[in-house]
């Protein structure tokens, strides 16, 4: 039987590399996400070219998304693999993990540089 600590931790990184892949890839992608229209005080998903756009939100709700998927994820592969992990699949999980946030955290990062 899985531990409960490592059911845990393979719920939280699944959630923590497909967040951080989403909120990444909703702005790289393009994906039409939420916006806040602070001139009109509106919410949309299509604003308006050269309109001022306040997508942050639509990044998060896409991140919780990536998120809750990565946890469905999580869920099924500790439902499949019932006995104890091995500390080399923990360690990889975890790598992926912070590498994730890493990555999306530097490419979100890299779009607000002005260029």
């Amino acid at each position: 039987m899985m531990p409960r600590w490592q059911r845990a931790y393979v719920l939280a990184t699944s959630a923590l590399i497909a967040g951080a892949f989403a909120f990444a890839a909703c702005d790289w992608g393009q994906w039409p996400r939420l916006a806040y229209l602070p001139q009109l005080g509106v919410f949309t998903l299509h604003p308006p070219a050269g309109a001022l756009a306040i997508t942050y939100l639509g990044s998060v709700a896409w991140a919780l998304g990536g998120a809750a998927c990565g946890l469905i994820v999580g869920a099924a592969l500790c439902a499949l693999v019932k006995h104890p992990w091995p500390d080399r699949w923990l360690r990889l999980f975890g790598a992926w993990a912070i590498t994730a946030i890493l990555l999306a955290g530097s490419y979100e990062t890299w779009n607000l540089w002005p260029w």
